[in-house]
């Protein structure tokens, strides 16, 4: 079950964009942020790009879950899902508080950021504890550097992200640089939940992991 939400969220986000992106011949996945498909008043298909990010946060946090039970995490597994619903949080506001909406003009629009900010942080983070956990329930040792590793990356990403301003002022490629730091949690989940399908061990409680 956890395998299945991971790679169902992370395939859907994916599409969605997609699909929104298809409606406005003039956006870049270079050059802009992905929450500007969200925007109605510019993005025909702006409800399927906000769906995205609330599908996203619920099904991570869901497999997070059924992952730290499963291999009985601890405190590590506590952490792990804190960290989860930290980016389920973030992913919530991002959808919600797209540019616009009756929060955004009533003068919250710093909710919006304050979501990203959560959701690239905590997911990232809780791509590095969460490597740790799940790999206690695999057989494949190489998987929870490769993690964590995964993890520190998109953690690096988002930090040149939020200084965006003072190292890249000329720089265009925001859009790019924003979708690295969130591609690295959606590459995690569709990884991780092929490993989860085909090397976890014996002892664990597979129909929680699956």
């Amino acid at each position: 079950m956890t395998a299945a939400l991971w790679i169902v969220a992370a395939v859907v986000f994916i599409a969605f964009e997609a699909i929104a992106a298809a409606a406005v011949p003039s956006y870049s996945y270079v050059a802009q942020y992905i929450s500007v498909l969200g925007v109605p008043e510019w993005s025909p298909r702006a409800p399927l790009m906000n769906s995205a990010f609330y599908l996203q946060g619920a099904f991570f946090l869901g497999g997070a879950v059924l992952a730290a039970r499963a291999v009985r995490g601890g405190w590590t597994g506590t952490v792990f899902v804190l960290l989860a619903a930290t980016n389920a949080a973030g992913n919530a506001l991002i959808g919600y508080v797209h540019g616009f909406s009756p929060l955004w003009n009533e003068g919250y629009e710093w909710l919006h950021g304050f979501g990203a900010f959560l959701a690239i942080c905590g997911g990232n983070l809780a791509v590095v504890v969460g490597s740790a956990v799940v790999g206690r329930g695999l057989a494949a040792r190489w998987y929870t550097p490769i993690g964590v590793m995964i993890g520190i990356a998109g953690l690096v990403i988002g930090a040149m992200l939020q200084t965006y301003a003072r190292w890249a002022t000329d720089f265009a490629h925001i859009g790019l640089v924003e979708r690295a730091c969130v591609y690295t949690i959606l590459a995690w989940q569709i990884l991780t939940g092929i490993v989860l399908l085909t090397r976890t061990r014996p002892d664990v409680v597979a129909a929680d992991v699956r």
